[in-house]
């Protein structure tokens, strides 16, 4: 068994390229296991028959290059390998999705009906065409870059959400555009939450401990030391600019762009996990404040 541990990180390009195909036939000649540690998702795509993509020490997903990138189990494995449009969606029923204001057909089955879902489109699999009968959304380009293989463009749809396109074709910006997608290209997920919830106890009428920290709401109903159940929605918790101003602290450790907001991970000072939808823009490794309104907090149940 060979060992590498990002072996190509330090050389160029091309010099990157030239050495994955050396590494490539080293392999076949040599016929024992390679295990071959990279941040590098296009190498990990080039050189696998097997791909374990990893988060915070955990296992994600094994599979394929090919299931790995078309069969992404969640949102940080879509988001992880390639370029990716990750948005809200609902499953009306069985083949039938709906996201970005329109419904669509796909070939996703066995989520029940009604069911919050993450949706996937890879920007190459968005296509351009000037035949209303096959247009399922409008939209406005933004911006057209090229790429040297093809054009990469972001669009705002008919129902104000961003995209982005891969295509060999270039559309001017300002140009409106019709597009559609095949059913085969869209990727239902589960979601693996649709709001925070949080283990927490009753410290005074009117008050909650959450994650360590006291938070004001209402607790009508309840007695002093009960142990709870605490939900909160994405997008009603507060990320501050000075920690020192919220009742929490953390750091901004995963966004995810979903359209038309962000979804942040924010990992807390004390090893916790809260969710935050919002339009502000954030980098990740932020330190941030966390507040949560006292109308936002729904508490349920007594042990």
């Amino acid at each position: 068994m060979l060992l590498l541990d990002e072996p190509l990180a330090a050389l160029d390009l091309k010099m990157r390229k030239d050495m994955q195909i050396e590494l490539k036939e080293m392999h076949r000649k040599l016929g024992i296991t390679f295990i071959y540690v990279t941040h590098d998702q296009e190498e990990a795509l080039t050189l696998s028959d097997t791909i374990v993509v990893m988060n915070e020490g955990r296992i994600q997903q094994i599979g394929t290059p090919t299931d790995i990138y078309n069969e992404p189990v969640n949102s940080f494995v879509a988001d992880f390998i390639g370029e990716s449009n990750i948005l809200n969606g609902t499953m009306i029923r069985d083949r039938r999705v709906s996201f970005i204001g329109h419904d669509f057909d796909c070939v996703d089955e066995g989520f029940g009906e009604n069911v919050p879902v993450d949706v996937v489109v890879r920007p190459e699999d968005i296509y351009f065409t000037t035949e209303e009968a096959r247009t399922q959304f409008t939209a406005t380009v933004k911006s057209c870059t090229f790429k040297g293989v093809h054009y990469e463009m972001f669009v705002d749809t008919d129902s104000g959400n961003e995209l982005m396109i891969q295509d060999y074709d270039a559309y001017p910006v300002g140009s409106t555009v019709r597009l559609y997608i095949d059913p085969d290209d869209i990727q239902v997920m589960k979601k693996e939450r649709t709001a925070n919830t949080f283990q927490a106890q009753v410290t005074d009428e009117g008050k909650v401990e959450i994650l360590g920290g006291e938070f004001p709401c209402d607790t009508t109903g309840y007695q002093t030391g009960d142990k709870v159940s605490a939900t909160v929605d994405f997008k009603d918790v507060d990320l501050l600019d000075n920690r020192d101003e919220g009742v929490l602290d953390g750091e901004v450790h995963f966004i995810l762009y979903k359209g038309d907001h962000y979804h942040l991970t924010v990992k807390t000072t004390e090893g916790d996990f809260i969710w935050v939808d919002t339009n502000d823009i954030w980098d990740k490794g932020d330190l941030v404040g966390i507040a949560i309104p006292p109308e936002a907090i729904r508490i349920t149940g007594r042990e």
